[in-house]
């Protein structure tokens, strides 16, 4: 699973990664986010591509409502097209997150150590994501999002056996376009990234609280 990621920005950056038209809010260095918080999130309206805050952790529209017992936060990339809560989102409501790091946490005598994994140029990447929109009683939205995970690469294969689906930039059209519905081609799009791209590193266990949010969560931990 994926359970913490980094969203670093600025906004001009994802802005441009993704050919996005028009102003958008400036956003919020982010070293931790974590499930139930906001995350910038980038899909297609009407033919046009926006940057959009979801709050992570998905709410079916046909809910009842968020739950605190179900933190809907991954998807499985070999179910994602049937199970109820994500096959309606996976077929029209897909979306990209992106992130510039990750963390994943491999269990040791000592307890689970926190890891770090980004790619090894620094860029930002994008996870394949999937978002719905629930209407409360009075009327107002929330907007919330999924990420996808698959089988892990063999570089997160010794600390997880699952990582977040991350795109290559050919497929973002194909996946943010809710008129391509061809599952197959979609579900073939999920495979775990190449890892001779990425590397991981270990940081400090600081990073297991949601209330730590800083730059000193990404230094790499001294294993000496």
């Amino acid at each position: 699973m994926c359970g913490r990621f980094i969203q670093l920005g600025p906004v001009a950056v994802y802005v441009a990664m993704f050919d996005i038209e028009g102003r958008h809010d400036v956003l919020a260095r982010r070293y931790n986010v974590a499930p139930t918080q906001s995350v910038t999130a980038c899909r297609e309206q009407n033919g046009r591509r926006e940057l959009q805050p979801l709050r992570w952790g998905l709410v079916p529209q046909w809910s009842k409502g968020p739950d605190s017992r179900y933190r809907m936060i991954n998807a499985r990339a070999d179910t994602v097209h049937r199970k109820p809560a994500y096959r309606g989102p996976f077929r029209s409501r897909r979306c990209l997150i992106p992130a510039e790091a990750f963390y994943e946490w491999r269990p040791g005598s000592g307890g689970k150590q926190p890891y770090a994994i980004r790619m090894k140029s620094r860029a930002p990447f994008a996870f394949a994501g999937l978002w719905d929109s629930w209407t409360a009683p009075d009327g107002a939205p929330l907007e919330t999002c999924a990420l996808i995970v698959t089988d892990a690469n063999a570089l997160l294969r010794p600390i997880h056996d699952r990582m977040p689906v991350i795109l290559a930039l050919e497929l973002w059209d194909r996946w943010l376009d809710s008129g391509f519905r061809d599952i197959e081609a979609l579900r073939g799009m999920l495979a775990p990234y190449d890892a001779a791209e990425m590397e991981a590193f270990q940081v400090s266990r600081r990073v297991n609280s949601p209330a730590n949010d800083g730059a000193e969560l990404l230094e790499t931990m001294d294993t000496g």
